[in-house]
């Protein structure tokens, strides 16, 4: 039987039902899966999980998370133990998350052991950042001696292809979530809300510098001076909500902006069968799972041209709109259009949940795995 490490950070609750459909499909072609993690947790994380849900073999290596600066944002871990762990299990395949320290830890592995590495990535270029050198000229080493390269999605793909990846062992594993859970949980919860005047929106993450918020603020400062028959609930926590809570006081908004802090997985349907569509603003995001959430319980989404998952998820116009949250007259002309087109945005929204359930399952994503990890092994 052949073995198959997958090394990551923390397990989470997107991450999980993942995994257990990786040990499933592992255990159907006679191979032996393990995830090994750097730590069960760190301080940033809130949300909570129960080990019981992972129907995968694991372990924890039980670093402590380190942060650079103020930034809370980013938690790196050192690996420490990875080298003796891998010494001790001998995989035949080892995936690797990203370009971490843990990446060099199986590349020094692998080139004095038999085995062969995969690296996952989700990076994408970033529009005006410029990598160091030493950063790009790393990436690219390690790089020249994988034996293949899982991506996120479209964007995260052609970062590797100009890394030096090849493209006949480059394979997308579309990065998504359960999103059986979400559509069927929100559609128990809809069939029984009752019609209102009023059209939510719901925005979902965390309340930090680089999601920018505040233009949805200022978004809907400008709506209200037509209209008040809107409300947006955000959804999430982090250093910029007390400042985000006093800009809308200060421009008088708290009957159409409530917050309402971080949720469990369990408790967001709660909020999906309320809302008509999904506002995804963010001035950066490698991928954006709320993406993948929100269109999976019938929500159209008018997603940030600054987040990966817009380009692989978002048919314009069909299921949402890609869109730029700086361009404000133009996101007030589209608010004002959904809400003025229920019949529209229920469309949309159908559009969305078919578009997941075909396109973003677990299914595909395990698909995309297993496809890159058959080529590798044999």
């Amino acid at each position: 039987m052949k073995k198959v490490i997958l090394i990551t950070n923390i397990p989470n609750p997107y991450r999980v039902p993942l995994f257990n459909e990786l040990a499933n499909r592992h255990q159907s072609l006679d191979l032996k899966l393990k995830i090994v993690f750097a730590n069960s947790t760190y301080k940033r994380r809130l949300f909570k999980l129960n080990e019981a849900d992972f129907k995968f073999e694991y372990s924890y290596l039980n670093n402590e998370a380190i942060t650079v600066g103020n930034n809370t944002e980013n938690a790196y871990f050192t690996y420490k133990g990875l080298t003796k762990l891998l010494s001790k299990e001998n995989p035949d395949l080892i995936i690797v998350s990203g370009f971490s320290s843990a990446t060099l830890k199986v590349f020094y592995h692998c080139l004095f052991h038999k085995a062969k590495y995969i690296i996952w990535n989700g990076s994408i270029e970033k529009k005006g950042r410029k990598d160091s050198y030493i950063r790009i000229l790393q990436r690219k080493f390690l790089s020249q001696f994988a034996s293949g390269f899982i991506a996120y999605g479209s964007r995260a793909k052609s970062y590797l292809l100009n890394l030096g990846a090849k493209e006949d062992n480059t394979f997308i594993a579309t990065n998504t979530v359960d999103t059986s859970y979400f559509e069927s949980q929100t559609n128990l919860l809809r069939a029984n809300e009752s019609t209102s005047a009023l059209t939510r929106f719901i925005y979902l993450g965390y309340l930090v510098p680089r999601k920018n918020v505040g233009l949805l603020i200022d978004i809907a400062h400008q709506l209200k001076q037509k209209r008040s028959d809107f409300c947006i609930d955000i959804i999430g926590d982090g250093e910029s909500k007390n400042s985000l809570e006093r800009k809308v006081e200060e421009l008088q908004l708290t009957d159409q902006i409530k917050f309402h802090g971080f949720k469990q997985k369990e408790e967001l349907p709660t909020y999906f069968a309320k809302s008509s569509a999904l506002l995804f603003q963010t001035d950066f995001d490698i991928w954006g799972l709320v993406l993948n959430e929100a269109m999976a319980a019938g929500l159209p989404c008018l997603a940030s041209i600054n987040a990966g998952a817009s380009y692989d998820l978002i048919e314009e116009g069909v299921n949402g709109y890609l869109v730029n949250y700086e361009n404000k007259e133009t996101m007030v002309q589209k608010l004002e259009f959904l809400i003025e087109n229920p019949e529209k945005v229920a469309e949309m929204g159908k559009q969305a949940s078919d578009f997941i359930r075909k396109k973003a399952s677990l299914a595909t994503a395990a698909d995309g795995f297993m496809e890159a990890i058959g080529k590798t092994l044999h």
